[in-house]
């Protein structure tokens, strides 16, 4: 019997190794565990209109229960389709959040209502866009098309102009919001108190998991709380050094299968 009732992983960079497609041998530890009566979920920083499309192509949809999007200011259950949205940051917050960081000269980054609203328009968001299945939207002035309280903003540019906003971005102290690195390219932002970690702590408590019982992987700084939450984590050989150092267990790198070596160590290697 195993000791897990609840495995959770990230996407981009983990189960999507290329952000695109899963390996084989991960999705056979996928059909393993649903085998086994384990539940599974994602976590992911994606909003779900963009995880959908991936699920659908990849034909990922039987292998899990739940989705924690929008870097865990959504829960989406999939069996009932209920999709249960907290900590959302306010039109005047997000008004202020461009009007104070727009001179850092990154892109900001808006997913809204099925389209990618960006202040300006890259080859890096061009791609974007493309592997979401958004049309991209051009608006030098954000805050003219911001109608509504939205889950996050987001800043993207090449890795070296990340790297020098981060610092700056980190120390922001503002009680309303924080910023999180979530991939090379990007840099996002949630209300305060948001994060994978606290929805996987939530979701637990709905569902009457212990979690203790829980395993988790991901490979980047906005996976930290994920992976302290979980009783027991993992992360690929090629996340970030700060992921790692929260992980139990440091698998093969994403692409060779990281999610199915974290289920092989602690779950079927123990059958």
């Amino acid at each position: 019997m195993s000791c897990f009732d609840f495995v959770v992983t990230d996407l981009d960079g983990t189960l999507f190794y290329d952000r695109e497609n899963i390996c084989d041998r991960d999705r056979d530890a996928l059909h393993r565990l649903k085998a086994q009566g384990i539940r599974c979920a994602i976590a992911t920083g994606r909003e779900l209109d963009a995880v959908v499309p991936a699920l659908d192509r990849l034909n990922l949809w039987d292998d899990f229960t739940h989705i924690i999007h929008s870097g865990g200011a959504g829960v989406y259950t999939i069996a009932t389709r209920e999709n249960q949205m907290t900590g959302m940051l306010s039109i005047q917050i997000l008004c202020e959040i461009f009007d104070r960081y727009v001179d850092l000269g990154l892109s900001f980054v808006l997913p809204m209502d099925g389209k990618l609203y960006v202040s300006r328009r890259t080859a890096l968001l061009e791609n974007e866009a493309r592997l979401l299945c958004y049309p991209l939207v051009e608006v030098p002035d954000l805050k003219t098309i911001i109608y509504k309280p939205m889950n996050k903003i987001v800043l993207n540019a090449p890795l070296e102009d990340i790297d020098r906003a981060l610092p700056i971005l980190t120390a922001d102290t503002d009680p309303r919001y924080q910023w999180h690195r979530s991939h090379d390219n990007y840099i996002d932002c949630y209300a305060r108190g948001i994060s994978k970690g606290t929805a996987l702590t939530a979701l637990c408590e709905t569902l009457g998991i212990d979690p203790a019982r829980t395993l988790a992987i991901g490979d980047n700084e906005n996976d930290i709380q994920l992976l302290d939450a979980a009783g027991t984590s993992a992360c690929p050989a090629d996340g970030t050094d700060t992921a790692k150092a929260h992980a139990d267990y440091v698998c093969c790198p994403a692409h060779e299968g990281a999610f199915a070596d974290m289920c092989e160590h602690y779950i079927f290697e123990r059958e």
